[in-house]
């Protein structure tokens, strides 16, 4: 089992200690653990992706949230959100990168540029109907028009039923009106391009919270159906205390990833007995049994001994879940 996670020193040059809360105002660089007992243990692997690799400046102030899939040649594609090195009150300026290695340690051939950048592509991303700040002040740390900061970010590389590849990712329709991008891909020798950017996906009970992070998407072989697993909260407003922010994992079923997205469940789409943790991945499922098996970090609201680190694999019972739509 593989895990990439990001990753940062737990003190500063001068030797001082960085505190949670100022995680992102420093650079992560994303991590690779392996484990030989499905998640009771991990081997440090070492740095997977690090800051300033794109050439045209798409990763130069950070790395965030990506994943892992085989390429069609045999290499390891790297999928990964870059940050832009704009300005200091511009640190959260995001770009959708993919790069790619011969084994799945580490990415050693590095994008040339971003597939998808705001900056670059702000009226492509637009026209669409995707929701992005003022020009002048896209990666705003204050956040966007009074909302949470940009969402353009934590792609998730996933082949079709015709193994084409995908990429879905965290996205906006409007301030504090979440949405999910997805971009038909193409893997050629010059690495991989995007074909298509498609129109936005608004999952079916959006209007309970304000951005959908980091969505993760498999197939489940014995209901035949699409599982898309997506990190909600309801922050209002950037520097909201995360006191007052709620954090929940939510369950989306499809027929086709083409949509139409229906809550998991026929009370919704909120997963129970996962308080705490954010950013999960599911690291098996079987819909027909009602089983998830999940793995994820906790967040600060977990407690300090708990908080940004990673608790052994969960499994989860589901109950009344609900069919595809019609």
């Amino acid at each position: 089992m593989h895990l990439y996670c990001l990753a940062l020193s737990r003190t500063d040059f001068d030797g001082s200690a960085i505190l949670p809360r100022q995680r992102n105002d420093h650079s992560f660089h994303i991590r690779h653990f392996r484990s030989a007992d499905n998640g009771l243990s991990w081997r440090d692997q070492g740095v997977a992706i690090q800051p300033g690799g794109a050439s045209d400046g798409a990763d130069a102030f950070n790395v965030w949230s990506g994943s892992v899939i085989m390429g069609k040649t045999g290499q390891t594609l790297f999928g990964y959100t870059g940050v832009r090195n704009i300005s200091p009150a511009r640190t959260f300026l995001q770009t959708i990168c993919v790069g790619a290695g011969p084994t799945p340690d580490a990415m050693t051939t590095v994008p040339a540029a971003s597939i998808s950048c705001p900056l670059r592509d702000y009226d492509q991303i637009t026209r669409l109907g995707f929701y992005l700040g003022p020009l002048d002040r896209l990666g705003d740390r204050a956040g966007e028009e009074g909302g949470p900061i940009m969402a353009w970010r934590d792609p998730f590389l996933v082949r079709d039923h015709n193994d084409e590849l995908n990429a879905f990712w965290s996205a906006k329709i409007g301030p504090t009106r979440p949405a999910i991008a997805r971009a038909r891909l193409t893997e050629g020798p010059a690495g991989v391009s995007m074909t298509e950017l498609l129109p936005p996906i608004e999952l079916p009970d959006a209007a309970e919270y304000t951005q959908s992070e980091v969505p993760k998407l498999y197939h489940d072989k014995a209901s035949d159906l699409w599982l898309l697993l997506v990190s909600a909260c309801n922050r209002q407003y950037e520097g909201q205390p995360d006191s007052e922010v709620e954090f929940q994992q939510r369950l989306y079923t499809s027929a086709s990833l083409d949509g139409q997205w229906e809550s998991a469940l026929v009370s919704g789409s909120v997963l129970t007995g996962l308080d705490g943790m954010f950013g999960c991945s599911l690291v098996d499922h079987d819909l027909v049994a009602g089983t998830l098996s999940v793995l994820g970090p906790f967040t600060e609201q977990a407690g300090p001994e708990k908080q940004l680190s990673f608790p052994p694999v969960r499994n989860v019972s589901l109950t009344s879940v609900s069919g595809p739509a019609a």
